[in-house]
């Protein structure tokens, strides 16, 4: 292999390398993000008054 196309595949492999290390600090990050919506709208539903069971709605979704 010649010395030119050597120094290719290294700047591509370096560039590679780097779109994974992107990719993998992004994938962390939505992760964090999408618990954190979880964690939020959990707490919502806790807070709010609204029926858990469809048995004790007292008819609350008929009149929707």
């Amino acid at each position: 292999m010649s010395k030119g196309n050597n120094s290719v595949l290294t700047q591509f492999s370096q560039r590679e390398a780097e779109a994974i290390a992107q990719f993998e600090q992004f994938r962390q990050w939505s992760t964090v993000m999408i618990q954190q919506m979880i964690r939020e709208q959990e707490t919502k539903l806790l807070a709010s008054d609204l029926p858990v069971d469809a048995d004790d709605s007292g008819g609350f979704w008929e009149e929707m």
